[in-house]
C-alpha cells in the first residue's frame, strides 16, 4: 500500500517540529527501553520513534510519548492518550461494529508490578481520493507512581493478494518484538520484583508432559453433550511456572519468554508446587491436584484422574529422508532432512507454519539450509537469511531412529509421512 505523503509528514513530526537528538542512550525521561534488533531508532527531545526498515512496503513504528500527568482512571488515561495521538497525527478515527472508535482491554497488573491498559482502533488518512488510507493505532499505557507512561504503535493496513488485509504487527516476528519491547520496559523510579528465567531442564516434574484431558464446550458432532477428550500439553518450568493447554506453544520452547506468554494468555498459564510425589497445579480457574504413580503423572480435573507421560528431550535430533504432507495449494508439500543437519523444503514448512495470509507467512517460499532440534523447537535457518521456528513436542520421538515412518511437527501436531 502506498503511504500517504501527508501522514508520513505528520508521523515524522509526531513529537514536535525540531531537530532530533542523536544521543544513543536507551532511555527517555524515566523510561528505560531496549531497541528491537533491526529497528531504526530516532530520538527527539520530547519522544522516541522506533521503526522497521523504510525499505519495507509496510509501515510499523513504536512511538514513545511524553508521560501524562493525570489524576483519572486507567480507562480515562487511555481515552485521553488515544485522542491526543489522533489529534497530533491529524487522522480520522474509524468506528467499529459496536460504534466505538477503539476497543479497550481490561486493566491488568503485570509481572513487573505495574498496572497497564491496552487499546486499539482504526484510523484514516486523507490521501486526496474517495478512499482514505487505513492504518491501525494501538496504545499501551502504564501507571507508574503518579503518572502514565505511554507507547503508541502505528501500523499500515496492507492488502495481500487483492483480498486479504493485514497489519504488519500481525506477523509473528514483529508481534514478538513488540511484546518483548513493551514488557521489558523499566523505569528508574520503579522497583520491580525479581522474576526467574524459565527452562525445561531441572529435577522432579520439570519438563514436557502429554496426556488426555476432558474439555467442556458447545455441542458438536462427536460431542453432542459438549464434552470431549483431547490431547493436552502440560509443561512445568524450572521457575515454578506451568503451561496447561490444548496446543503446544507455536514456536516451541526455545528462547520462549514465559512471563510474556503468561501475561497475554493468562487462562493457560499458572504456577505449581510439587514435593514427595504430590503437588498442586494452580490455574486461574482451579487448583488441580497432582500425584506421581509409577512414573506417570496423575492430574485430577472434573473429579476424574488423567495420566500424563513425560516426553523425552529432542535436543540434537537428526533425521534422514523425505517427508510429505497431504496435497495443498495444488502440490504435494515435502521436506528432505539429512543427518548432517541440512534440509530442503519444498512447501512443507509453509503448511507447518499455519499462517494462511500469504503475506504474513515467513515460510511461504521454499528453500534450503540447516536445521536444529532444541528445547522442543525445530529451528530452520535458511540460506537466504530466514529463521523459522516450528514446535516439536516430541511425540513418537526415538533418539536412534533417523528415519521414522511418521514425523510429528508443529503446535497442531501435523503428521509427515516418510516417502
Amino acid at each position: 500500500m502506498k503511504k500517504s505523503a501527508i501522514f508520513c509528514i505528520y508521523l515524522l513530526l509526531f513529537m514536535a517540529i525540531m531537530q532530533p537528538s542523536f544521543a544513543q542512550k536507551d532511555q527517555f525521561g524515566q523510561m528505560i527501553y531496549t531497541v528491537p534488533a533491526g529497528w531504526k531508532e530516532t530520538k527527539y527531545q520530547n519522544g522516541v520513534q522506533l521503526a522497521i526498515s523504510p525499505a519495507s512496503k509496510e509501515l510499523l513504528t513504536l512511538e514513545i510519548l511524553q508521560p501524562l500527568n493525570f489524576s483519572g482512571t486507567m480507562e480515562q488515561a487511555l481515552a485521553k492518550s488515544y485522542d491526543e495521538t489522533c489529534n497530533i497525527l491529524q487522522v480520522t478515527k474509524m468506528r467499529d461494529v459496536s460504534g466505538g472508535t477503539y476497543s479497550a482491554k481490561e486493566p491488568k497488573k503485570s509481572f513487573k508490578g505495574w498496572e497497564y491498559i491496552r487499546g486499539a482502533g482504526g484510523i484514516q488518512v486523507n490521501n486526496g481520493t474517495p478512499y482514505p488510507d487505513e492504518y491501525g493505532l494501538e496504545l499501551f499505557v502504564i501507571k507508574i507512581n503518579n503518572r502514565f507512561e505511554r507507547v503508541a504503535i502505528v501500523k499500515s493496513r496492507n492488502t495481500c493478494g487483492g483480498v486479504s488485509k493485514y497489519y504488519p504487527s500481525d506477523r509473528l516476528s514483529y508481534r514478538n518484538a513488540i511484546e518483548e519491547f513493551l514488557f521489558s520496559l523499566r523505569f528508574d523510579d520503579w522497583q520491580e520484583p525479581v522474576v526467574k528465567t524459565a527452562t525445561i531442564k531441572g529435577d522432579g516434574i520439570v519438563g514436557v508432559w502429554q496426556g488426555i484431558g476432558l474439555s467442556v464446550g458447545i455441542s458438536k458432532p462427536g460431542a453432542e453433550l459438549g464434552a470431549e477428550l483431547n490431547v493436552r500439553q502440560l509443561i512445568f518450568f524450572s521457575n515454578g511456572q506451568a503451561y496447561f493447554g490444548k496446543n503446544f506453544p507455536i514456536e516451541g520452547l526455545d528462547e520462549l519468554n514465559t512471563w510474556i506468554k503468561a501475561e497475554n494468555n493468562r487462562r493457560d498459564w499458572g504456577t505449581y508446587s510439587f514435593t514427595n510425589g504430590k503437588g498442586v497445579l494452580k490455574m486461574p480457574y482451579d487448583n488441580i491436584p497432582l500425584r506421581m504413580e509409577n512414573s506417570k503423572l496423575i492430574i485430577t480435573t472434573s473429579k476424574t484422574d488423567h495420566g500424563y507421560i513425560k516426553q523425552s528431550t529432542v535436543d540434537g535430533a537428526k533425521f534422514n529422508g523425505t517427508y510429505i504432507l497431504s496435497e495443498a495449494y495444488g502440490m504435494i508439500p515435502t521436506i528432505t532432512f539429512a543427518t548432517n543437519g541440512k534440509f530442503i523444503d519444498r512447501g512443507a514448512l509453509r503448511i507447518l507454519y499455519h499462517e494462511y495470509t500469504e503475506c504474513l507467512n515467513e515460510a511461504l517460499a521454499p528453500g534450503s539450509g540447516t536445521y536444529e532440534a532444541k528445547n522442543h523447537s525445530m529451528i530452520f535457518n535458511y540460506t537466504d537469511g530466514r529463521k523459522i521456528k516450528i514446535a516439536y513436542p516430541g511425540m513418537g520421538f526415538e533418539r536412534n531412529n533417523f528415519s521414522p515412518a511418521t514425523l510429528i511437527l508443529s503446535f497442531n501436531a501435523d503428521a509427515l509421512m516418510k516417502q
